[in-house]
C-alpha cells in the first residue's frame, strides 16, 4: 500500500467490536510521516544549543528520557482513542476535536474546556515559533542569493503571505502531500547538517569553547527539548483520520525511532564541533556555504509546510466551537484568516524564536505532551475496566448510555502497579520540570536584551528595511571569529567578538 490516503472496499466505517476501520483514511506509514513532519523541525536545530546549556552527559540523558517518556505518552494517546472508538459510536464518525473529547470522557466537561484552551494555546504558540524560524531562514536566503538584507519584521509578513492560502485546507487526510514534503525535507536537512558539521570539525573542534554554567539557561533547555518532542496535540487528529486508527501505535514507534536518531546525532555533533559559539539554531554555524544555504532552503520548506499541519487542530477546535460548516466557505475563510493573522501579530511582537520556543515547550507543550496523556490514560483505562465488570455482572446492559467515570481510588485499585508507577514518575517529571522551565523562560523574555516588538520599533525609532547584519555565519571558536578555509572573518562572521 502506498504512502497516501488508503481506501477500503467497505462502503462506510466498520466496527468489529475490537478495532474501528474507516472506509478511507491514512495508512499507518503515512501517519508516521505526519508525526515526523509535525515534530522534526525547529526543535532539531535548537538542540545543540540546549546541549551546551546542560552539558553533554546530562543533555543526552534528558533527551533520551524525554524521547522515551513522550513516545510512551504518544502510545497512551493512541490507546485512549482506540478505547473511545470501541465504547462510543460517535467517535467512529467525523470528530473535529478528538483531544477535547478525550478529556471529556476521561474527566468531564470542565476538563474538555481546559484542554481546548491549552491545546489552542499550544498549537498557536507552535505555529508562531515556526513562522519565526521560517522567516529567519528566508532572510538568510534572500541575503545569500540576492544580496537583499531585509529586517526580520518585514520577512515575517512576506512568509505570512506565502503560508496563508494553505491554511484553508480541511484536515490531515486532505493534505498528505504537505506532510510528505515536510518529513522528506527534514530528513534530508539532517543529513546535510551532519555533512556540514563534519566539514567544519577539523578546524572548529580544535577551537571549541563552552560557556559558563547558567542555571536559567539550564532549565530553559528543558523547554527546548520538550518542544522538539511536543507534537502530541496533533496526534489524535492524525489518528482519527487513519484508515485503521488502532494502528497508530506503529506510527508512533516508527516516527520516534527516526526522530530520536535525528535529534541525538545533530545535538551531539553540534556540541562537539561548535560548542558555545552555536546560536539558537545550528544552521548558521555551518561554514560550507552551498550546504548551509541548501539546508536553509530545506528547513524553510519544512517549516512552512509544518505550519499547515500544526495549525489544523487549532482551527478545527475553533470551527467546532463556532459551528463553522465542514465544507469550504466564507465562514472558514474568515475564521482561519483571523486566527492566522493573530499568529503573525504575536510573531511580530516577539521576533526571536528561541525564547518563545522555550516558553511554549516548558508550559503548554509540557502539559499536553507529558502530563495530560498520562492522566487521561489512567482514567480511561480504569473506567473501561469498570464498564467491563458492570456488563459482566449485569449491572449495565450493552447499548445503554455509557457514562462510567472513576475516582482516584478506583484508578489505584484497577491499574497494574507497573503502569501506575510509570505514570506517576512521568507526571512528577513533567510537572516539576515544566514549572521550573516555564519560570526560567518568562525571566528570559523579560530580559532587556530582547528585541522590542516590530510595531514598537516602527512607531518609536522607525523600522529600517535593512537589518544591518551583513555576516551570515556564526563563526566558531572562543571569540566566534574562527573560520574554515582561511576566509576573512570581516563580512563573513555575524558576530566577530563576544
Amino acid at each position: 500500500m502506498g504512502l497516501k490516503p488508503s481506501d477500503s472496499s467497505a462502503s462506510g466505517p466498520r466496527h468489529d467490536g475490537k478495532s474501528h476501520v474507516n472506509h478511507k483514511g491514512l495508512h499507518w506509514l503515512m501517519a508516521a510521516v505526519f508525526v515526523v513532519g509535525d515534530m522534526a523541525g525547529g526543535g532539531v536545530l535548537a538542540l545543540p544549543n540546549a546541549l551546551v546549556s546542560t552539558g553533554l552527559a546530562v543533555g543526552i540523558g534528558i533527551i533520551s528520557v524525554c524521547s522515551v517518556a513522550t513516545a510512551y505518552t504518544g502510545l497512551q494517546l493512541s490507546f485512549n482513542w482506540k478505547m473511545m472508538q470501541e465504547r462510543w459510536s460517535e467517535y467512529r464518525e467525523e470528530c473535529r476535536r478528538p483531544y477535547g473529547e478525550m478529556a471529556f470522557r476521561a474527566v468531564g466537561p470542565k476538563m474538555r474546556t481546559a484542554v481546548t484552551v491549552a491545546m489552542c494555546a499550544t498549537q498557536f504558540g507552535f505555529a508562531t515559533v515556526l513562522v519565526l524560524l521560517a522567516s529567519k531562514n528566508v532572510s538568510i536566503l534572500l541575503h545569500f542569493f540576492f544580496s537583499i538584507d531585509i529586517s526580520m519584521c518585514y520577512v515575517i509578513l512576506l512568509v505570512a503571505l506565502l503560508i496563508w492560502p494553505a491554511t484553508m485546507l480541511k484536515s490531515p487526510m486532505h493534505f498528505w502531500q504537505v506532510a510528505l514534503f515536510s518529513a522528506g525535507s527534514s530528513t534530508f536537512f539532517v543529513i546535510l547538517l551532519l555533512i556540514g558539521m563534519s566539514h567544519d570539525a577539523p578546524v572548529c573542534a580544535k577551537e571549541v569553547a563552552y560557556n559558563d554554567f547558567d542555571l536559567i539557561k539550564f532549565f530553559m533547555a528543558y523547554g527546548t527539548i520538550i518542544f522538539a518532542f511536543g507534537g502530541h496535540s496533533a496526534f489524535p487528529t492524525i489518528q482519527h483520520d487513519m484508515l485503521k486508527p488502532a494502528h497508530f501505535s506503529k506510527s508512533i514507534l516508527l516516527a520516534y525511532t527516526l526522530i530520536t536518531i535525528y535529534y541525538l546525532s545533530v545535538s551531539i555533533m553540534g556540541y562537539e564541533v561548535y560548542g558555545g559559539s552555536v546560536g539558537d539554531a545550528v544552521i548558521p554555524s555551518i561554514q560550507l556555504m552551498w550546504l548551509q544555504q541548501t539546508a536553509n532552503i530545506l528547513i524553510a520548506i519544512h517549516v512552512i509546510t509544518t505550519v499547515v499541519i500544526v495549525f489544523s487542530p487549532l482551527v478545527q477546535e475553533v470551527e467546532q466551537l463556532l459551528h463553522v460548516p465542514h465544507h469550504f466557505g466564507w465562514k472558514r475563510f474568515v475564521v482561519r484568516s483571523i486566527l492566522f493573522w493573530l499568529v503573525i501579530f504575536v510573531a511580530l511582537s516577539v521576533p526571536q524564536f528561541g525564547p518563545l520556543m522555550d516558553l511554549i515547550g516548558a508550559s503548554t507543550m509540557s502539559l499536553m505532551t507529558m502530563i495530560l496523556p498520562a492522566v487521561f490514560y489512567l482514567s480511561l483505562r480504569a473506567s473501561t475496566e469498570k464498564r467491563r465488570r458492570r456488563l459482566a455482572s449485569g449491572d449495565a446492559k450493552p447499548g445503554e448510555e455509557d457514562d462510567d467515570r472513576v475516582t482516584v481510588k478506583e484508578i489505584f485499585e484497577t491499574t497494574p502497579k507497573t503502569i501506575l508507577i510509570a505514570n506517576i514518575a512521568l507526571l512528577s517529571f513533567g510537572i516539576i520540570g515544566g514549572t521550573i522551565a516555564t519560570v526560567s523562560s518568562l525571566i528570559k523574555l523579560t530580559d532587556s536584551t530582547m528585541s522590542a516588538p516590530c510595531y514598537v520599533q516602527y512607531f518609536t525609532n522607525g523600522l529600517p528595511f535593512s537589518s544591518g547584519n551583513v555576516g551570515m555565519v556564526n563563526c566558531c571558536g572562543r571569540f566566534r571569529n574562527t573560520t574554515v578555509g582561511n576566509i576573512s572573518a570581516d563580512g563573513f562572521c555575524s558576530v566577530a567578538k563576544i
